[in-house]
């Protein structure tokens, strides 16, 4: 009989449709974490020649095929391993240019991207559905990022935040006075989080409700060039401004401001509920989520890439070091644990799929696969064998099985990390009376991630 509690640790897993890494960042709060385990050493195992640079984040669909836009202003569609390219979908009627931009993916597949002109939605077959605006006026580099009430955020040059229904109309345009060089994020309340560049000082940190309505401004000593917010596990809010990081409160009050010794150009992340890593110009940190920096890692480069950490805690990341760029996996002792050098730029970053792998571009044109052991090897498991617990079917209408055959305990929670749902030595989940939604199911076995439920 398999079943034994297993603890959760805090966890408030920002939950994104089911698909293992659904947007820039992984998730819609940007944490950067992943439930799946990659591991070292790495093998590098595959590579695919795309049309042109790749400066924006791939993203990993809930049946293992990633998606990336280039530089030629095409959103590439490619199978688990880089082998097939399953479509490409020209978006140059809609801009010249994808700069820094990662898809965004609904429950439907659908794909939501940023031209340097326009907002466009792709099916998931890559069928232009919808772009916006029709005029070309925008200039937008970074991603956009889906809301819990299903609109589409993004931000841009032009000093707003647009909000996006999925049928293509403009829900509200909220005023910014300030440029974007970064992608918003939502909070675990579903407000939305933006962080401010350009002009002088100060530059805000603002808070949107879903509604359009203003909710806090808060001011940062230095602009957010490139640097996304994070939300972590208890909804507070993580950002670079220059060199300091912040720790901002769900209601805007200041948890704490740590000063780093280089500017903060990429997106931290939310480790766990007490665990940040941070790049600093040509540092790795690791910051305790009440403030305090535990080590630094120099990493060497000039940093643009954010951290992706798996479910061991291992952290993937990138540096952009022409002649010398390095693809590091760093343990949470600051244990360099793989490594491999480029000889071109990389400022993409990694994004961690099912099964070891984890991906990132290159701009030598290429897309990059990475095979780690993945759960088959944990360090940190004493030698466990996992028990793989599939989730039948996945997405759901309410009734889901465990599988192998075995009576098991597991644990539900929502998107803000409440349990709101268990079952102990039983075969299923009966699901029925939760709202339509995506879940976080743990079920109580060795070595068995966490997993994402689709409820519709």
């Amino acid at each position: 009989m398999k079943h034994a509690v297993v603890l959760v640790s805090g966890l408030a897993v920002a939950l994104a449709f089911g698909h293992p890494w659904a947007c820039f960042h992984g998730d819609p709060q940007h944490t950067g974490r992943s439930v799946n385990i990659v591991g070292a050493p790495l093998s590098r195992i595959g590579v695919r020649g795309l049309d042109d640079q790749i400066s924006g984040s791939p993203v990993v669909r809930q049946d293992g095929c990633v998606l990336v836009g280039a530089r030629d202003a095409k959103l590439y569609c490619l199978g688990p391993d880089l082998d097939t390219l399953l479509w490409a979908a020209d978006l140059t009627p809609y801009g010249s240019n994808i700069y820094y931009s990662s898809p965004a993916l609904d429950d439907s597949d659908n794909v939501y991207i940023t031209t340097n002109r326009r907002l466009v939605k792709v099916s998931g077959n890559g069928v232009v559905l919808w772009s916006w605006p029709s005029n070309n006026a925008l200039s937008i580099s970074h991603s956009p990022v889906i809301g819990q009430d299903g609109k589409v955020y993004f931000a841009c040059y032009s000093e707003s935040l647009y909000a996006m229904t999925p049928e293509g109309t403009l829900a509200w345009a909220y005023p910014l006075g300030r440029a974007v060089n970064s992608a918003p994020v939502i909070g675990l309340d579903g407000n939305v989080l933006v962080a401010t560049t350009r002009g002088s000082a100060p530059w805000p940190l603002f808070c949107v409700g879903p509604d359009g309505e203003l909710r806090w401004i808060r001011n940062l000593d230095g602009d957010a060039e490139f640097s996304s917010p994070a939300v972590g596990t208890d909804g507070a809010v993580y950002v670079g401004a220059n060199r300091y990081l912040y720790a901002v409160r769900p209601d805007g009050t200041l948890k704490w401001r740590d000063s780093l010794l280089a500017r903060i150009q990429s997106c931290p992340a939310a480790a766990n509920e007490s665990t940040l890593y941070v790049v600093a110009g040509a540092g790795l940190y690791r910051i305790d989520a009440d403030s305090g920096v535990r080590w630094r890692k120099s990493i060497g480069g000039s940093n643009y890439s954010s951290p992706a950490v798996d479910a061991e805690g291992n952290v993937y990341v990138v540096t952009a070091g022409g002649a010398s760029s390095v693809f590091y996996c760093i343990g949470p002792d600051s244990t360099v644990r793989d490594s491999y050098i480029f000889s071109d730029d990389i400022w993409s970053s990694p994004a961690i799929g099912t099964g070891g792998r984890v991906y990132f571009g290159c701009m030598n044109d290429s897309l990059y696969l990475f095979q780690g052991p993945g759960a088959a090897l944990s360090e940190q498991g004493q030698g466990l064998q996992p028990v793989v617990v599939r989730l039948l079917s996945n997405p759901t209408h309410g009734v889901v099985r465990l599988t192998p055959a075995g009576r098991y305990t597991a644990r539900v929670f929502d998107a803000a990390g409440s349990q709101v749902a268990s079952v102990r030595d039983a075969d299923r989940l009966d699901l029925r009376g939760l709202r339509h939604g995506v879940y976080l199911i743990q079920v109580a076995a060795s070595g068995c991630a966490p997993q994402k439920l689709v409820l519709r």
